[in-house]
């Protein structure tokens, strides 16, 4: 997955003879895994790495969902604005449209954006789809937390893994609740911003237990059923709960991830643009004992 052919791999083999400094981002426990991955990936093909960003030649964002979040791509442009003299590069990442600014964002900057790279194949047609320009190389790759299927840690965990329970991790967030942004904007004509939020934050929740109880009665003969969204606490216990999992049941990518370099059966459920069904077909179906779930 992480040999010559792959455009991040060779993209960072051919500015080998720079130091790159990674940029931490507001994340959760599957970021965690990417930031893991990229270490690793960069210590393997002998790239040479610095805390200080001001001695950097390149900063990196490893990768993630960083399109998404508005605080992930409010981050880039502070960077941007402390080291205005530094290549900037985004790592394997998903590339939706319509909830940031991140494409007007790149074209206004001064700063060299040198590398964008998607981590699936829509989010890759995307990239190209906004014709950025010769200067910045455009790739597909895949997800970096993929790099640590075959590490000494996996190893150990799958050597270490049970089948006590069904576990159930899903977000509460907007990437877990499919409504559509124009009933979201027509909404927001006909009632205050107070009642909105209440309104919106309540949909979330529905949507979380809507899935609790899918994923309830497709293990309904498999045992005792675990809820427990695991991406919002630390790696230790994310894998102390993942390895203790009959099968998972899932709308976060990374345990999804996780959870099928772990060897365990995994029910992944929709988001919001279909992202696991994305990283799913572009890097696991080969190998990933993985079955998407219907709409709840």
């Amino acid at each position: 997955m992480f040999d010559d052919t792959n455009p991040y791999v060779a993209f960072l083999t051919a500015n080998k003879a720079k130091t790159f400094h990674m940029k931490a981002w507001a994340c959760n426990t599957g970021d965690a895994l990417i930031w893991w991955g990229t270490e690793n990936l960069l210590r393997d093909l002998g790239i040479r790495t610095t805390r200080d960003p001001m001695k950097a030649d390149v900063i990196l964002t490893p990768g993630g969902n960083l399109t998404m979040w508005q605080d992930n791509v409010d981050a880039w442009k502070a960077t941007w604005k402390t080291c205005p003299d530094k290549e900037f590069v985004v790592g394997p990442t998903t590339a939706q449209f319509g909830l940031t600014t991140w494409v007007e964002d790149i074209r206004n900057t001064s700063v060299r954006v040198s590398g964008l790279f998607a981590r699936d194949a829509e989010s890759y047609r995307n990239l190209c789809d906004c014709r950025f320009g010769e200067d910045i190389v455009v790739g597909l790759s895949h997800d970096p937390a993929l790099y640590l299927r075959h590490s000494d840690f996996f190893e150990a965990e799958r050597e270490a893994g049970k089948e006590e329970y069904v576990l159930a991790a899903f977000r509460a967030d907007h990437e877990g609740c499919r409504t559509s942004s124009e009933y979201n904007k027509r909404l927001s004509r006909l009632v205050p911003d107070a009642v909105l939020t209440r309104i919106d934050r309540r949909r979330k929740r529905r949507s979380q237990m809507a899935k609790i109880a899918r994923a309830a009665e497709v293990s309904e003969a498999n045992g005792t059923l675990r809820t427990c969204d695991i991406a919002r606490h630390p790696i230790p216990y994310f894998f102390e709960v993942l390895r203790g999992a009959r099968e998972v049941h899932t709308d976060r990518l990374h345990c999804m991830l996780a959870a099928a370099m772990l060897d365990k059966p995994v029910f992944a459920y929709p988001t919001t643009f279909g992202k696991l069904e994305a990283v799913y077909e572009y890097s696991l179906k080969d190998w990933a004992r993985v079955e998407f779930v219907g709409d709840c």
